[in-house]
């Protein structure tokens, strides 16, 4: 068995607040309801704020989705915040009221917690099983790189750093991404299937989400150089228990990958490929497997230096650090510190914490 879980955020850094409708109809709309006429069962993880702003015929749609047993939804934070980042009141009111909004609208209590760029530290599965989470989803490869907790002293390598230095164009870049590939599918090679328990403040289990499962699932199905649907598949046979795809809808259909577009019918020709069988993710198997997972993310390096080390972001995360009420959910969405923000982005939750300081109220 394998499962797909979907991301997706309105709020999305990198995403003009002008083609929110069309990302509506070309990743939201294609997407679930392509699967949901395939009869595919899939996660959908969709931040408490998005489904808010969606139109009332999408919110139908997941609906419809739900009680067909298809759609299983996964909680979120509601503003997509970086929540080792947050206060510990905060974490909790991120989690309680995206819970919240999907038990008004979708009429669900989510049982699987998506941790936004899967950031984590050993103290969240405790609060989310006081808000009652039974699993969650974080980095499979910062899983296998937990035996050493001080990046300080032992820096984390990327699996593939060819393939990271193509993507940014740097030195030669069809070198880069030939040699890539080559570490990609050696990345590949090294994950496992099925959840594990985190020996955490509190114990909790984990459906591991393999980045590098994601790219390669993501070049095959975009038809990238020496890459296709029938390749990947080649790669991936055998590898039962994990996520196929567990990474943002939006780059199905709407945005592009180094100028390389993705579809959800690319990704139905890798499930024919595959002749994958299908389930929910919380019908995903255990290992039996459990350990400890580092504080993380699923940036190559494994740390929040992304959304922390920046002066903006830092400058961000100083201000907004003990606001509350209705302008700190927007003061914390991570997008305004994203891997690389627009400027209305970041200037929204600039905007929230001036507006907070000055005493008014209301979303901007």
């Amino acid at each position: 068995m394998r499962a797909i879980v979907f991301h997706g955020n309105l709020q999305y850094a990198e995403i003009p607040k002008t083609e929110i409708p069309k990302v509506i109809e070309k990743a939201y709309v294609s997407v679930i309801s392509s699967l949901l006429k395939e009869e595919i069962p899939f996660g959908l993880n969709i931040t408490g704020y998005t489904l808010e702003i969606l139109p009332d015929g999408v919110v139908s749609l997941i609906k419809d989705g739900i009680e067909s047993g298809l759609i299983e939804v996964v909680g979120t934070s509601y503003t997509h915040a970086i929540l080792p980042l947050l206060p510990l009141d905060r974490v909790e009111t991120q989690i309680r009221r995206d819970r919240e909004v999907k038990e008004n609208m979708l009429e669900v209590s989510p049982e699987g917690f998506w941790l936004p760029e899967l950031a984590y530290d050993p103290i969240i599965p405790a609060i989310l099983k006081d808000s009652g989470y039974r699993y969650l989803f974080a980095d499979g490869e910062a899983m296998l790189l937990s035996s050493h907790l001080n990046s300080a002293i032992k820096p984390i390598k990327p699996f593939y750093p060819h393939l990271i230095k193509a993507q940014r164009g740097e030195g030669f870049v069809y070198l880069n991404y030939f040699l890539g590939l080559r570490e990609l599918k050696r990345a590949v090679g090294m994950t496992f299937g099925g959840k594990v328990t985190l020996e955490a403040v509190k114990e909790i289990e984990a459906v591991p989400v393999w980045v590098a499962v994601n790219t390669a699932v993501m070049l095959g199905i975009g038809h990238f150089p020496l890459m296709n649907p029938r390749k990947v598949a080649g790669w991936l046979r055998g590898r039962e228990d994990i996520l196929l795809y567990g990474t943002d809808i939006e780059f199905l259909g709407y945005r592009d990958l180094g100028g390389y577009k993705m579809s959800v019918e690319g990704l139905l020709e890798l499930l024919r490929e595959l002749d994958a069988e299908l389930c929910l993710p919380s019908q995903l198997k255990h290992s039996g497997k459990k350990l400890y997972l580092r504080t993380s993310s699923w940036a190559p390096d494994k740390s929040l230096r992304i959304w922390a080390e920046d002066e903006g972001n830092a400058r961000l995360n100083m201000l907004s650090w003990g606001m509350k009420g209705e302008l700190a959910f927007l003061a914390e969405n991570s997008d305004a510190r994203g891997w690389e923000p627009l400027p209305e982005r970041r200037l929204d939750a600039f905007k929230a914490v001036y507006k907070a300081w000055r005493g008014e109220n209301g979303k901007s």
